[in-house]
């Protein structure tokens, strides 16, 4: 049994023996084939690192609002007269564009200039009999009261007729007649409604960022607008910003003053717009796909050339702000060098490539 035993062992020994050797030389033959092998080189597109000035800015978004906005009312009641004004017309500072009728108030001024020569007359009587002690000091000092009574009669009627002339306080632009409130012939009360009016031109924009961007906001700094609606782009500058904090969003308002000559521009508007911020120079940008991304630090395929071969190596960088299909590279790249655009993924390190087309 023992000698069947140590048979059986042998012959497990050799068998398996000859297994792991077969596949420890197989292993052995692989590795040499693999590193005597020759890889073909892979196609990618590449490009140049450059260097240069970098423009940041804050993105942000806002509403248009009048520089000046008024519900032109009427201080008199009366009826309508006249209107001068078409809805959403350009009209100017003074400009009439309603009247009431003042026919009354013509004929009280009419009648109070009446007396008024009355009461001048008997005034000058009443002071050279006053000079005269022939008339008591309150009968003269009654006869000046009626007189300075009645040119106030006068004044108030004259600021009346004035008031029943419904001028624009400012120039802008008008909205639109309700036409149930403000016609001809109708009556209308004191403090009605007549016309919107707003002066856009230039014309405000209020931009809303988080507090931590107060830091690098200042007055008269440029900012772009961009306006959807009508595929526009303005240029403005800020006029002032706000001195207090939203307690619920935490953002601050950064006024903005901008032309407006087309009338592009309406207040309750929705636009976006960049806050620009002071050039950084001497940058270092790639395109943003020369950029691999991983968890463990990003990094880029650098082209190298040695011996007539092309072949690249991977360098970890430290990345910026990116925009428009271009990222900074802040730390681990230098300008000039070729870096790989596309293709990445059959890559690593020590790889031989072939460029496609030409560097940019």
């Amino acid at each position: 049994m023992i000698k069947r035993f140590i048979i059986v062992l042998a012959v497990l020994i050799v068998i398996f023996g000859g297994i792991f050797g077969y596949k420890a030389y197989k292993g052995y033959e692989i590795q040499q084939f693999m590193k005597t092998r020759k890889f073909p080189p892979v196609s990618v597109s590449a490009a140049v690192a450059k260097i240069g000035n970098w423009q940041p800015y804050i993105h942000t978004i806002g509403n248009v609002t009048a520089i000046n906005s008024v519900n032109v009312t009427t201080q008199v009641a009366g009826q309508v007269t006249g209107i001068y004004f078409k809805s959403g017309e350009f009209v100017r500072k003074n400009q009439v564009l309603v009247t009431l009728d003042d026919s009354l108030q013509l004929a009280l001024l009419k009648q109070y200039k009446s007396q008024l020569i009355l009461n001048k007359f008997n005034y000058l009587q009443y002071k050279k009999a006053y000079k005269e002690n022939a008339v008591s000091k309150e009968s003269y000092i009654s006869m000046l009261s009626a007189l300075r009574q009645n040119e106030a009669q006068i004044a108030q009627t004259d600021v009346t007729i004035g008031d029943m002339t419904i001028r624009a306080p400012f120039s802008g632009i008008v909205g639109i007649r309700n036409s149930n409130f403000v016609n001809l012939g109708q009556y209308i009360k004191t403090g009605a409604n007549i016309i919107p009016l707003y002066s856009i031109n230039p014309i405000y924009i209020d931009f809303t960022m988080p507090q931590n961007d107060l830091h690098s906001l200042k007055v008269n700094q440029k900012v772009k607008i961009g306006l959807d609606s009508y595929h526009k782009i303005f240029y403005g500058r800020i006029k002032t910003i706000s001195i207090d904090v939203n307690t619920v969003s935490r953002n601050i308002t950064a006024r903005v003053i901008v032309d407006n000559d087309g009338m592009y521009l309406r207040p309750g508007m929705f636009v976006t717009g960049r806050v620009f911020l002071p050039v950084i120079h001497n940058v270092v940008t790639v395109p943003a796909t020369a950029v691999t991304y991983n968890p463990y630090g990003d990094f880029v395929y650098i082209v190298h050339k040695k011996n007539g071969v092309t072949f690249v190596k991977t360098d970890y960088v430290t990345t910026g702000e990116e925009r428009n299909g271009v990222v900074v590279i802040l730390k681990g790249l230098k300008a000039g060098e070729k870096v790989v655009t596309a293709g990445q993924v059959k890559l690593r390190n020590g790889i031989p490539v072939k460029i496609k087309g030409n560097f940019k």
